[in-house]
């Protein structure tokens, strides 16, 4: 009997631990062929935060807007921008930036990154 519990109890405790890890994980923004910029939707719970990656040349420029207006917009670059939009210069290959939610509550957000 006792097995079992811990058995289930290890398992649950591993669910918890690889839903964690994929919060965590950075989402790679791809661009559709032709196109310079994309948009994604998702949810990033209380007082936690959302790292995207996105390939560009060095000397580009990033914008990103997001809605709702009081996430924030957080970059390994120095961000230039107002609550809800951003940008910021990139650097040849991978560019890291990413939303912080600093509320109590999970929110929903729609965000729109384009390259330039």
């Amino acid at each position: 009997m006792l097995k079992k519990f811990t058995i289930k109890f290890l398992a649950l405790v591993m669910v918890f631990i690889l839903l964690e890890t994929d919060l965590s994980a950075q989402t790679r923004i791809r661009f559709a062929k032709g196109r310079s910029s994309a948009t994604v939707s998702g949810t990033i719970p209380a007082q936690s935060n959302r790292t995207f990656v996105v390939r560009a040349s060095a000397g580009q420029i990033a914008r990103v807007s997001v809605s709702p207006r009081n996430l924030r917009i957080f970059s390994d670059a120095a961000p230039k921008g107002e609550s809800g939009s951003s940008s910021f210069d990139t650097y040849s290959g991978d560019n890291e930036f990413g939303l912080y939610n600093p509320t109590n509550r999970a929110i929903r957000y729609t965000m729109t990154i384009s390259i330039r």
